[in-house]
């Protein structure tokens, strides 16, 4: 089997002066679970992309079956994080692209949308202050909570809200997406 190469050598740049800001807004956070879209939208197979930034990017949009949409969270400022470390062994690498972050308070409601979706397959879009979002979870292999952690804070100084950690393995590192984002109807 012969390989074909589809992507243009680049060369991977860097200009001193480029503002690059780090971490995740603390209000753009979307989660949906797979079972609400009609249609999830992947980034091109390596074999098809023509460009590196193709090959990292979802154009999207996603679609849902009406009212469905991703709904909105918010986040404690700093607590953002999406990381995307290689696992496997070699000739087999993937991704295990992560988003962690805090839930403010320890309230019923907090505390339901853990208990509903602990064992549901999702996707979850993450803003990130540069304004690129990045997107866990695919259609094949959704993210899941690997971590829901409702604290009350033992001390006036310590923080009253619930670290999460949500998490996939896919091929590639979590994807930029550029499509629309469809917010849920909420009654």
């Amino acid at each position: 089997m012969a390989c074909t190469e589809t992507i243009a050598l680049e060369h991977i740049d860097y200009c001193p002066a480029d503002e690059i800001a780090a971490g995740t807004t603390t209000t753009e956070i979307y989660a949906a679970p797979l079972s609400e879209f009609l249609a999830i939208i992947a980034p091109p197979a390596l074999n098809v992309a023509t460009t590196l930034s193709e090959a990292a990017t979802i154009v999207g949009p996603h679609t849902f079956t009406s009212p469905a949409g991703f709904i909105k969270l918010n986040i404690l400022p700093d607590t953002g994080n999406v990381e995307s470390p290689m696992v496997g062994e070699k000739g087999s690498k993937s991704f295990a692209n992560s988003f962690g972050g805090t839930l403010p308070g320890t309230s019923a409601r907090n505390l339901g949308f853990g208990r509903k979706y602990k064992n549901v397959p999702m996707i979850f879009l993450v803003k990130q202050n540069n304004g690129d979002i990045r997107q866990i979870g695919s259609e094949t292999r959704g993210a899941y909570f690997e971590e829901f952690t409702p604290a009350s804070g033992a001390k006036p100084e310590d923080v009253n809200g619930i670290p999460f950690k949500i998490t996939d393995v896919q091929a590639y590192p979590a994807p930029v997406y550029t499509g629309t984002i469809t917010e849920a109807t909420i009654a």
